[in-house]
């Protein structure tokens, strides 16, 4: 009896709309998007960003939070771990390609590296230019860096 409504359960789900989506597994989110960042368009979330950053704090060696003030520091440190990943809220995410490859920002006071990433404006917009002109101006929204070896 078991076998038969686990059958008859397994055929309701394929009539359906076909197997239920499965869900990326969270460590997967952050390799993928650090070997490849366009794939976060393949993470099966309502919003990937959050999905890579619940990751992200779990498996970051190190997790800072970014502002005006730290910004020469912390780019300075992100220099000695392989990837440097940024978020800003929940709606943007980019990573650094070289900390070398940078532009002067006045509104950071500092050399803003050149980095990929995404803009989510309902959906995800890929971006390529240099991280102050995707993360934006300083302000008191919540940026937060990863620091992967």
């Amino acid at each position: 009896m078991k076998r038969l409504i686990f059958t008859f359960s397994t055929l309701a789900l394929v009539a359906c709309g076909g197997s239920p989506k499965e869900s990326t597994n969270s460590s997967e989110v952050v390799t993928a998007f650090i070997d490849a960042p366009k794939s976060l368009e393949d993470v099966n979330d309502k919003n990937p960003i959050v999905a890579f950053k619940v990751a992200a704090e779990k498996l970051a060696d190190k997790v800072i939070i970014l502002d005006k003030e730290n910004i020469k520091e912390v780019l300075e440190e992100a220099g000695e771990y392989k990837h440097c990943i940024i978020t800003t809220e929940d709606h943007t995410i980019v990573l650094i390609d070289d900390l070398e490859d940078c532009k002067t920002s006045g509104s950071w006071d500092a050399c803003m590296p050149r980095c990929e990433g995404y803009i989510k404006k309902g959906e995800l917009e890929f971006q390529d230019d240099y991280a102050n002109n995707i993360i934006g101006r300083p302000d008191d929204q919540e940026r937060t860096v990863y620091l992967f070896n």
